[in-house]
């Protein structure tokens, strides 16, 4: 992958001696940013560009050559890349259009291409991208011109959209914020995001890695990726509209769109997502400083008026103004010219207009030990404050990292000022403390860096046994039915409550007496995936004749409404009461795997939507952390003093849920739903049970 980003010479295929030839503004763009590797130009009517010799051919290049970059019309690209791998070339970057994105004749190009690639082992990039960027080393490969007026930093970008690279790299340039490389890999058919992530991780030069996706290569590979990196990995995946293509069969399928896979699996492995350009922003401003440690600021202001707006934006994020200690308000107090304000936190400086006693009194603040953070708000004009306002600015920064706090400073000043500030310091720049605080909590709740990978849920299960019903459904064609699935379970030690299955209106009756009244009766069929949508599901049966005659209504009002519906019995039930109803699932993500979701039942699913997800597999500190992170988790808890719910069987079920779908890959969705948990120590049991293969 460094040959990409550090090739000793570039041969750029495509150019002509047109004025409107684009190939040329990528030579233009090496030459503007002082690349130092050798530049080749090729293209078919040959010619002179720039001084330099128009080759018709890679192979009419007298030396060896690392990286090919090509623009030409798409039904050329495999014959040159073909050229290529005779020349012995093992890098390319194609940023021609015109393939799998380009209906059937792109495809059949696609395949061509990948062959060629395959036979002479080629790594490239692209196609239907504008390439690569190294700022270090003057690498500038799109085919667009480029001014050079970028910051050189620490952020790496990775975008499949050439024309959002674009905008980030703007963004960065007008906040003042450092990069280093960008790549852009647009249908990436060979090269994908987790190369190029992966070769950033190791990059020295890289601190801070941005990605744009559309889509996910493989999302187990970049789960891996994010748990290893020590670096912060901020992701904007876009294209969130898509559910899955296949109609759900499963309220777990229902609830958990491909989205909300993404969004566990990202968060999972500590790699964040950000939807909007502030966001990146303020992740990108604050991350190069020590992290904020806890909750409590330290507010000090030259504004009366700001240092409310900083408070209350400090109390919607969960932070707490830090209490100063009277020593420190008695020495600060001594400062002040008129005894007029009342010293608490936020401090209003109002009365002080002395920089070095700033500077002191910000350095006080971030030596307490009370104190995780401070921000500073700064109102001024520069015609009269410019150059010593600068000065403190930067002054902060050295006090950040002497006291391994974050000193931030909030700016209100003319707006060339500003952008002076954000050309000129290091320092984050902020115009408004509502972003400050926003920003600060975006990194408080930001845990990335190494974790220990999580194997399988170590619970004893007879997976040979579960197998056995499984292997005998796939021999019918069919998923297993309402019983064989809680037979499944039982295999897996999920607590189910007792079924028999009957085939006639004498055995109902006659199971109803076994398992003991009052009971529920359920169809039993395999062209009916929800019961409940067809009058599948009677409860609260009490007597024989009822049983009977339920037994008649239900076959007859199914016949009805799905008459080729194959109805193969019924299932009896006893009617278990109390306890709370809750839906746990899974299912199989084509990209990520099995994702484990769980949720309270009843207008918690239905209306709220309140689930929680993730990728399998996952700690039991994990499932817990799913728990109390639905907003009926008081419920769960026993909100005001009423008796707390079988906490330990929920996580019991779900470590054992999530097993089932790691060892048995032909299981595509799965539902417990409802799983009906009793009060504390009583257990609970799973009512229903929906196995989609």
């Amino acid at each position: 992958m460094n040959k990409f980003f550090n090739p000793s010479s570039i041969a750029v295929i495509g150019v002509s001696q047109k004025p409107t030839n684009l190939a040329r503004n990528i030579v233009k763009n090496l030459t503007t940013f002082d690349f130092g590797g050798i530049v080749y130009t090729v293209g078919k009517s040959g010619g002179v560009y720039s001084g330099r010799k128009i080759y018709k051919s890679v192979l009419d290049i007298p030396d060896e050559v690392e990286l090919a970059v090509i623009l030409t019309p798409a039904d050329t690209v495999p014959g040159i890349l073909e050229e290529c791998g005779k020349k012995g070339i093992r890098h390319a970057i194609i940023e021609s259009a015109g393939f799998n994105e380009f209906g059937e004749e792109g495809k059949a190009r696609t395949r061509l291409l990948m062959e060629v690639a395959a036979k002479y082992g080629i790594r490239f990039v692209g196609p239907n991208c504008i390439g690569l960027m190294n700022l270090k080393n003057g690498l500038m490969l799109p085919f667009l011109i480029f001014q050079d007026n970028f910051v050189r930093g620490n952020v790496s970008i990775v975008s499949q959209s050439g024309g959002v690279a674009i905008t980030l790299l703007n963004v960065m340039a007008a906040e003042g914020i450092g990069v280093s490389k960008i790549a852009s890999i647009g249908n990436k058919l060979n090269v994908d995001e987790n190369d190029m992530i992966e070769y950033l991780i190791q990059d020295p030069d890289t601190d801070i890695i941005v990605v744009y996706l559309e889509s996910i290569s493989d999302g187990r590979r970049l789960m891996e990726l994010g748990r290893s990196s020590p670096k912060p990995i901020l992701i904007h995946k876009a294209n969130i509209g898509r559910l899955s293509s296949s109609v759900a069969a499963s309220h777990t399928a229902a609830l958990g769109s491909d989205d909300n896979v993404v969004n566990a699996a990202l968060g999972q492995v500590g790699i964040a997502r950000f939807y909007d350009r502030q966001t990146l922003v303020n992740y990108l401003k604050v991350l190069p400083l020590p992290k904020i440690r806890g909750n409590r600021l330290g507010i000090l202001s030259r504004s009366g008026g700001h240092a409310i707006l900083a408070a209350d934006a400090a109390e919607t994020t969960g932070f707490e103004l830090a209490e100063f200690g009277e020593a420190f308000l008695n020495e600060v107090q001594k400062h002040f010219r008129a005894n007029v304000i009342k010293l608490t936190n936020p401090l209003d400086l109002g009365d002080l207009f002395d920089y070095d006693v700033y500077l002191k009194i910000i350095e006080e603040t971030a030596k307490q030990d009370g104190v995780d953070g401070v921000i500073f708000l700064h109102v001024y004009f520069s015609a009269a404050e410019a150059e010593p306002s600068r000065v403190l600015i930067e002054k902060t920064r050295e006090l950040s990292f002497k006291y391994n706090k974050p000193i931030i400073v909030c700016v209100t000043t003319e707006e060339e000022e500003t952008c002076r500030l954000r050309r000129s310091l290091q320092q984050p720049v902020f115009t408004s403390p509502l972003e400050i605080v926003k920003a600060l909590a975006l990194v408080r709740d930001f845990d990335y860096g190494p974790r220990k990978k999580v194997e399988k849920p170590h619970v004893v299960v007879d997976e040979k046994g579960a197998r056995s019903i499984i292997e005998g459904c796939k021999s019918e064609g069919r998923s297993p039915f309402l019983q064989e699935g809680l037979s499944i379970f039982k295999h897996y030690g999920i607590p189910v409550v007792e079924t028999l299955c009957v085939r006639s209106e004498e055995e109902a009756v006659a199971a109803a007496e076994k398992v003991g009244w009052p009971v529920v009766m359920k169809v039993v069929s395999p062209d009916i995936s929800h019961k409940t949508d067809v009058g599948g599901v009677e409860l609260n049966l009490r007597d024989g004749r009822s049983v009977r005659e339920v037994y008649k209504e239900m076959t007859r009002k199914i016949k009805t409404k799905l008459p080729s519906a194959r109805i193969e019995g019924m299932l009896i039930q006893p009617m278990i009461g109390g306890g709370w109803e809750m839906i746990i699932g899974a299912k199989r993500d084509p990209n990520f795997g099995p994702a484990v979701l769980v949720g309270l039942g009843g207008i918690f699913v239905e209306v709220f939507r309140d689930v929680a997800m993730r990728v399998a597999p996952f700690s039991r500190d994990e499932a817990l952390s799913m728990l109390k992170s639905l907003r009926g988790w008081q419920v769960l808890a026993g909100a005001r003093g009423r008796m707390e719910y079988d906490i330990e069987v929920i996580l019991d079920v779900v470590m054992r849920l999530q097993r089932l779908v790691l060892d048995i890959d032909e299981i595509k969705e799965v539902d417990i739903n409802p799983f009906l948990v009793l009060h504390k120590g009583h257990g609970g049991m799973a009512l229903d049970a929906r196995i989609i293969l």
